[in-house]
Parts: C-alpha cells; sequence; structure tokens
C-alpha cells in the first residue's frame, strides 16, 4: 500500500527493471544475496559502478547470519537482513535507507552549491582546491592557467553591473567551449578565472589555447565603447605534482607580466619573472 514493487527472478532482469522505471523512480532495492549464477554480485557490481544507479539505496537478504562473512559483497549493500524476518522489520529498515539516502543527496547538493560561483556556476575557490584533491596520478601533468579580464572594471563603471555580469558569464561559456569536460574551471576571484587542463605539459600547446581564448574573447565581446581584453599566465606542473598555491602564484605573476607587456596576451611561467 506504500510503494509499486517490482520484482525480478534474476540479475538481467533485475537491472531491466531497474532501466525500465529509470532510476530518479526507484527508491530502493531489495536484493537476495542467493540469486543464481552469481546474480546479487552482478548485479550490485552495476549498481555501484553505474554513474546512473549508484545513489540507488541497497538492503541485501541473506539465509542467515551465520553465512554473512561468506558474502563480502553484503558489506557493501546499506543494510542486510536475515531471511524469514517480520514484515515490519523489512518496511522499518527500507524507510531508512530511504531517509538516509535523500539525506545524503541533500547533502552533496548543498555541498555543490557551496563550492560553486553563485553567478557563473564555476568552481569557486573552495570548490576548486576539492577538485584538486581528487586529482589522480593519470590526470598529470598538468597545466595551469590563470586568466584577469583587463576592463571589468571600466564596464562595470560605465555600463552597469548587469553589463558586468554578462561579460562574466559569457566568458564562462567561452572557457567551457575551449576545454573538456573533464579539465578544472574555477571563478578564482572577481575577475580572474583559473583553468586546469588534464595530462598535458606542452609549452606550445598551452600558449595556443591561452592566446587563443584570450583573442576570442576580445573579438566576440561586445563591450560597447569600451575595449575589451584579457591576459593570461600559464604555468606547467611536473609529472608527478599535483597544483599547488606555489604553482599558482608562479601563473599569477605570469599573467601580471602579461597585462604589463602583452596586454590580451599570454605569458608562461619561467625563471626570468
Amino acid at each position: 500500500g506504500q510503494y509499486d514493487i517490482l520484482e525480478a527472478s534474476d540479475a538481467d532482469s533485475a537491472l531491466d527493471c531497474i532501466a525500465d522505471a529509470g532510476s530518479d523512480a526507484v527508491s530502493a532495492v531489495i536484493l537476495s544475496m542467493t540469486l543464481p549464477e552469481d546474480g546479487a554480485v552482478r548485479l550490485l557490481k552495476v549498481l555501484r559502478e553505474d554513474p546512473v544507479f549508484w545513489k540507488i539505496p541497497v538492503l541485501s537478504t541473506i539465509p542467515g547470519g551465520e553465512v554473512v562473512d561468506e558474502l563480502p559483497m553484503t558489506m557493501e549493500t546499506e543494510d542486510f537482513l536475515c531471511k524469514c524476518h517480520p514484515q515490519i522489520d523489512m518496511r522499518r529498515r527500507v524507510e531508512r535507507m530511504i531517509r538516509v539516502a535523500e539525506y545524503q543527496e541533500r547533502q552533496c547538493t548543498l555541498q555543490d552549491q557551496a563550492n560553486r560561483d553563485y553567478l557563473t556556476g564555476l568552481l569557486n575557490r573552495r570548490g576548486l582546491w576539492t577538485a584538486i584533491d581528487y586529482l589522480r596520478s593519470e590526470d598529470l601533468p598538468l597545466v595551469i592557467m590563470l586568466f584577469d579580464l583587463d576592463n571589468l572594471k571600466e564596464v562595470n563603471d560605465t555600463w552597469g553591473h548587469e553589463k558586468g555580469d554578462q561579460m562574466l558569464q559569457f566568458f564562462t561559456e567561452l572557457l567551457r567551449s575551449q576545454t573538456r569536460s573533464d579539465d578544472i574551471l574555477c571563478r578564482y576571484g572577481g575577475d580572474e578565472f583559473l583553468v586546469i587542463l588534464k595530462h598535458l605539459n606542452n609549452e606550445k600547446t598551452a600558449m595556443k589555447k591561452g592566446s587563443d581564448i584570450c583573442r576570442l574573447f576580445c573579438e566576440q565581446f561586445d563591450g560597447g565603447n569600451i575595449s575589451v581584453s584579457c591576459s593570461a599566465g600559464i604555468a606547467i606542473s611536473g609529472i608527478d605534482k599535483k597544483p599547488s598555491e606555489k604553482l599558482i602564484e608562479c601563473a599569477d605573476k605570469a599573467m601580471y607580466r602579461a597585462k604589463q607587456e602583452n596586454k590580451g596576451g599570454c605569458c608562461m611561467w619561467g625563471s626570468d619573472i
């Protein structure tokens, strides 16, 4: 009377049921660990590894408490229950499991909001360091690009903050179009944006990418009677080094060199800066 129950007698049928219903419509999975042909193990592997299904909570049922150690996959479920259980016990566990899953999803949403800039949707500084913490060795080496919108204050003073916001949002979309989906994009400050390009250490390629972004912004954004531009500084990490505050400082120094000597262009960090 409280839930619509879908039943399946094997792993393949269960996956079909879940896929047909849609992951958002499935509140929980009650999984018998004695499904034939290691079906429980196969099903749980899909649920845990597929980004569409991984949030669905799973309650596993086992023949008896004495065999729990023989079923290690049971420990990867949110809860488990011995068979021949009272119906009220099953209901309470399912309801608790769903409440916990809903709470965790709300926490993830709040965390994501706290890590993002409200205007552009890009990561803020807090989100940047969270993303850096999650970088893997296979993401290295990295290129750090720090962009500064040279004329944002003048645009704000002349045309108002709404036009300034349009400038920031335009540059955000330009960054998205010129980078890959797994690169890291951050609004680093009021008029500064930081980009981390993964598995790249070629100076020539990095300079071309940074120069292209600066050129396209200058060519495509209409600043009215104000000549808009952006300048960029670039620093490259080692093959075994994650980004650090020191490396970002290097990109920052290169950016200020670009603003002084090549406004609207790029500068690569080097020992001469």
